[in-house]
């Protein structure tokens, strides 16, 4: 039997964490206003240490094959969800770390990037997911400003779509995803972790997301 990718062992640690939660009759509102039937909530890992772990060493591993030799110089984490990520990123690769606040800090220094000078160096950016991009491409802004060149973006989880991906192409990044939706929900179904109707409410709402988020507002 082969072994686990690091996309079923991120999936399977997920699901460990309770970070996969699908309740279609009580469902989440999101940043958008949507209302959705599922919601990653992948602060949760950093509660449970061997989910964090498993995916901590499949992130590392992922990387360090992704990215050979001298291609990252400097780990950053963005505030908040990345920066747990990102630190054991750093330590698995043995790097130096950094912070990305979203906005210069507002007494002080003033500063935005916390932890060492990033001018000249390779940045790897480490996120918890990306969905619409926004978050990465503003820490991808503050890093690049500062003088370094970020090429690379890494997440455990990742939504996005198709306008996401080409706003991450159109700003010269790769992204490097442990995990997606498709692996997360085999691994839920393998699991016994999400019935077949829960699943198809998940399935529709991807399929329609304004219109599953309409019709549930409408019966509320």
């Amino acid at each position: 039997m082969s072994s686990p990718s690091p996309a079923e062992i991120t999936a399977r640690a997920l699901l460990d964490a309770g970070a996969f939660l699908v309740r279609p009759e009580q469902p989440f509102r999101l940043t958008s206003g949507l209302l959705a039937p599922f919601y990653i909530n992948c602060r949760q890992i950093i509660f449970h240490p061997e989910a964090r772990g498993r995916i901590a060493d499949a992130q590392a591993v992922a990387i360090d094959k992704a990215l050979p030799g001298d291609s990252i110089e400097v780990v950053a984490g963005g505030v908040t969800a990345g920066v747990p990520f990102a630190t054991m990123m750093a330590d698995r690769l043995t790097l130096p770390l950094v912070y990305v606040r979203p906005e210069p800090k507002g007494h002080g220094l003033g500063a935005q990037i916390e932890g060492g000078d990033v001018a000249g160096r390779r940045v790897l950016l480490v996120e918890d997911l990306i969905t619409t991009a926004g978050s990465i491409l503003k820490f991808v802004g503050a890093l690049r400003a500062a003088g370094a060149t970020v090429e690379h973006v890494s997440v455990v989880f990742s939504r996005a779509g198709e306008a996401p991906l080409k706003a991450l192409a159109d700003a010269g990044l790769t992204l490097h995803a442990l995990c997606t939706l498709d692996t997360l929900l085999a691994a839920a179904r393998a699991a016994g972790r999400v019935d077949a109707a829960a699943l198809a409410d998940v399935r529709a709402f991807l399929a329609d997301p304004e219109g599953w988020s309409r019709r549930r507002d409408a019966d509320s």
